[in-house]
């Protein structure tokens, strides 16, 4: 968990230091953009799956945008219950913000968070290429 934890962190700690004065909109904004990339992961393994083992995929594209709508949403009121109501973002927050001040590679960490919550999409597009849907 704890690599999970720093790349949480790490977009945490991106939101907290744009915005001095409403910590509770960067804990929202980071909430939601780690939700939106768990959300992506999920559909990039669900696609993985229906277009390689069962060479399948929705019948219509309202009933994908109805399914990848509840990911996103069940995503998002998980991990809202996790680390909002719960405080455990905080518990991250105050458990690398010491270490942060002390890397001297926070950038580079930074940009490696950035790049796995951006992965799945880039997986979706490439996987859309060179598996159509209709062959």
């Amino acid at each position: 968990m704890k690599p999970i934890d720093y790349l949480y962190f790490n977009i945490y700690n991106h939101f907290y230091q744009r915005s001095y004065t409403r910590e509770f909109y960067a804990r929202i904004q980071a909430m939601y953009l780690f939700s939106f990339s768990i959300g992506g992961w999920i559909l990039f393994f669900e696609a993985t799956y229906l277009r390689t083992i069962r060479h399948s995929w929705f019948s219509s594209k309202p009933g994908a945008t109805i399914f990848a709508a509840t990911v996103y949403l069940l995503s998002a009121i998980i991990l809202n219950h996790i680390f909002i109501v719960n405080e455990r973002d905080r518990l991250i927050y105050g458990k690398y913000e010491e270490k942060w001040d002390r890397n001297p590679k926070k950038k580079r960490d930074f940009m490696i968070s950035v790049f796995v919550l951006i992965v799945p999409y880039l997986f979706l597009v490439t996987l859309a290429k060179f598996f159509p849907r209709h062959l």
